[in-house]
């Protein structure tokens, strides 16, 4: 998809996804809000809610659920929804509130905080001079908000004003997140934004809890096994005692040293080049590392990784795919985006689920090139993935034709790597990816 094509794309979804605001307007109604939350899933900080008011002339192309989009172009976008936006605010409880009334109703009323936010600076721009009908659109929740308002399942995909509000939350509560990793480090706060990664349930075995977490979400902390981590008791220091086998992992998803094999062969099983050594003495580990005292800094590689897989239901005839694109900055800070589609296409779907796959691929591709990103791994289970696309395997059918032609238009433009992982071997965002892939054909 050329630059040109990719532009008439997004102004045709600008197009369609103020059609339900059109409609409000028309109907008499004055102000349009879209009203969306980040953050319910973190194991640390606070619940994160954005409302915004969009003019309706607004025309930047690109907005879209912030979930879908680079942090790079959600940073853009949120700084011209707040420039062209004619008012917003923003809501936020935390997680001593969060524990204290739960999660749900924690979010509720930072959602209400962010509509009163909004509706002050409507206030003082003057909008508010004379009476009029406003309504709230809000992502899923139903919302008590004094107004009429409409819960919109998936709102930030389809309602333009749901999306810019939930890219601007998701841009402030990750910047707020990001300065909590220099209050608190050894959480990989900056990388993860509270949510539960290895890294951050190895700050947890190690460090325990800051002021920030949320008590209510790590009650199991202790007793849970798909965490794989034991928890830590009367542990006065990070410092491995000498004689306790520890394992160093120099090139793999995660880089720095884990205290169980688990934890190891989470990081290097179906990695490609993996390189990682078990040591006694945790000097040589760090030796190993190339660090000379201290805490390894663990992080991925700068790059943008895309794990991806399909699934098949039988009984439709429908198949889907799940993606989840791992995006690390210079400084090894990752994010995450995560999506998924199914599709009904009988001819393809004699692939089963390796047409999931295959459109998995497509679709993480054309994400990359969206968000003008130029090299990128593309990590799969099934071989044909990276054997089509590279050439190495005939494609016989309409599918796998059209996926090969696809790849090599991309790569006039990207350098894309392939790279085969084993399936269900515990790489959990393979593991997601798939969760993802049948998820799709649930909904």
């Amino acid at each position: 998809m050329t630059k040109a094509e990719r532009l008439e794309r997004d102004i045709k979804k600008l197009a369609e996804m103020k059609m339900r605001e059109d409609e409000l307007r028309s109907e008499g109604y004055r102000y349009v809000a879209g009203l969306d939350e980040v953050g319910r899933g973190p194991l640390a900080g606070p619940v994160y809610a954005a409302c915004v008011v969009l003019p309706p002339d607004f025309d930047v192309p690109g907005v879209n659920d912030s979930k879908k989009l680079s942090a790079k172009r959600r940073e853009e976008l949120s700084e011209m929804i707040r420039e062209k936006a004619l008012a917003y605010g923003i809501g936020i409880a935390d997680n001593k509130e969060i524990d204290e009334i739960n999660i749900l109703e924690a979010t509720k009323n930072a959602m209400k905080r962010a509509l009163a936010s909004c509706r002050d600076m409507l206030r003082e721009r003057g909008l508010l001079k004379t009476p009029g009908n406003d309504i709230l659109l809000v992502d899923a929740v139903r919302l008590d908000a004094g107004m009429p308002a409409e819960a919109i399942i998936r709102g930030d995909e389809k309602c333009l004003c749901i999306a810019a509000a939930s890219i601007v939350a998701k841009v402030a509560r990750d910047a707020y997140m990001t300065e909590m990793d220099g209050v608190y480090p050894g959480y990989d706060f900056a990388g993860n934004k509270g949510y539960g990664t290895a890294k951050h349930y190895e700050g947890l075995r190690t460090l325990g809890k800051t002021p920030i977490h949320r008590l209510t979400f790590l009650r199991k902390f202790d007793e849970d096994q798909s965490t794989k981590h034991r928890p830590a008791k009367d542990r006065e220091t990070t410092e491995v005692a000498k004689g306790k086998k520890v394992y160093a992992v120099r090139k793999g998803r995660t880089t720095g040293l884990f205290m169980t094999w688990d934890d190891c062969k989470a990081q290097v099983d179906g990695f490609a080049g993996a390189e990682y050594k078990s040591f006694a003495d945790p000097a040589e580990a760090m030796e190993y590392l190339g660090l000379s005292g201290g805490t390894a800094d663990e992080s991925f590689p700068e790059g943008i990784r895309a794990y991806v897989d399909g699934s098949y239901d039988a009984a439709s005839g429908r198949f889907s795919c799940g993606v989840v694109i791992v995006d690390t900055d210079a400084e090894g800070n990752s994010e995450t985006t995560e999506f998924n589609s199914a599709f009904d296409d009988p001819e393809a779907a004699k692939q089963r689920n390796v047409a999931g796959e295959v459109m998995g691929s497509k679709l993480a591709i054309d994400w990359c090139r969206t968000n003008g990103i130029k090299k990128a791994e593309i990590y799969h289970d099934y071989e044909g993935i990276g054997a089509w696309a590279d050439g190495k395997w005939k494609a016989n059918n309409g599918l796998t034709q059209g996926y090969r032609d696809f790849v090599a238009e991309a790569r006039k433009e990207m350098d894309i790597k392939f790279v085969k992982v084993k399936a269900h071997a515990g790489n959990k965002y393979n593991e997601l990816a798939d969760k993802l892939a049948k998820k799709a054909l649930e909904d």
